[in-house]
C-alpha cells in the first residue's frame, strides 16, 4: 500500500545576519573637562573687559605669569573632580556590569550547548528513519530518541527561562529577549515531530533548520560585546 506524503516546517525563523547590537563607529565629541575649560576661558574673557590679553599681560603690556598659572591651576583643580566622579562611578558600575556579563555568557553558552545537542539529535533520529522501511520500526526508533530528547527538552526550557528573567523588558532587549523565545519556541515546535504516529496512512515529511541556533549565537555575541565596551567605559 502506498503512503500519501506531505511536508511540513516545524519552525520558520528568519536568520539575522547582522545584529542591532554591533557597534558603530562613534561620532567625535567634546568632553566634560574641555567643556568646561572653554566655559571658563569664556568667562575670564567676559571678566577682562571682553579682551583675552588682560589674562595674560598687565597694562604695560608685560607678561602674567600668574594669569597662566591659576588658569592651569584651575583647569586641574576641575580636571581632577572630573576625573575622581568618573573613576569612582567606573569602579561601581563596571564591577558590577562585568559580573553580570560573565554571568550570562555562561548562561548562554550552555543554553547553545543543548540546542546544538538537541539538532544533533533530531538530526540523527531522521536520517536513520529514512534508512528504515518499516513503519514499525521507525516508531519504535523515533520512541527512543524521544526519551532523550525529552530530557534535552527540559533542561533547554530551564535555561530559558533563567535567561529571560535577566534581561529587562525594554526595546533595547527586543532582539536578545525574542532570539532567546524563539530559540524555545524552536525546540517545542518538535513535539508535533515525536508524536506523530509512523504507522499513520499519510505520511508527513518534517522539515527544520538550526537558524534560531545561529541567530541566539550571533545577537547574544554582540550584545555582550557591546556591554562589555560599555563597562570598561563606566557606563
Amino acid at each position: 500500500m502506498k503512503h500519501n506524503r506531505e511536508t511540513e516546517n516545524l519552525f520558520d525563523c528568519k536568520l539575522i545576519i547582522t545584529s542591532k547590537y554591533v557597534e558603530k563607529k562613534k561620532k567625535l565629541y567634546i568632553s566634560i573637562y574641555y567643556i568646561l575649560v572653554i566655559l571658563v576661558i569664556i568667562g575670564l574673557i567676559i571678566v577682562n573687559h571682553y579682551s583675552p590679553t588682560n589674562i595674560f599681560f598687565d597694562k604695560n603690556g608685560g607678561f602674567q605669569w600668574v594669569g597662566i598659572t591659576s588658569l592651569v591651576a584651575l583647569f586641574t583643580f576641575i580636571y581632577s573632580i572630573y576625573s575622581n566622579n568618573k573613576k569612582n562611578k567606573y569602579e561601581i558600575i563596571s564591577k558590577e556590569r562585568i559580573r553580570w556579563i560573565n554571568e550570562i555568557k555562561q548562561q548562554v553558552a550552555e543554553l547553545l550547548t543543548s540546542l546544538n545537542k538537541y539538532y544533533d539529535l533530531v538530526q540523527n533520529c531522521g536520517n536513520r528513519n529514512i534508512l528504515e522501511s518499516n513503519p514499525q520500526k521507525r516508531q519504535f526508533l523515533k520512541e527512543k530518541y524521544h526519551d532523550e530528547a525529552n530530557k534535552l527538552m527540559e533542561d533547554i526550557n530551564l535555561k530559558v527561562e533563567l535567561l529571560l528573567m535577566s534581561f529587562a523588558d525594554n526595546i533595547d532587549n527586543k532582539q536578545i529577549i525574542d532570539s532567546i523565545s524563539d530559540a524555545s519556541t524552536w525546540v517545542n515546535s518538535f513535539n508535533k515531530y515525536w508524536d506523530w504516529n509512523e504507522n499513520a496512512p499519510l505520511h508527513i515529511e518534517f522539515t527544520f533548520d538550526n537558524v534560531p541556533i545561529l541567530n541566539l549565537r550571533t545577537v547574544s555575541r554582540d550584545y555582550l560585546i557591546r556591554e562589555w565596551h560599555r563597562a570598561q567605559r563606566g557606563e
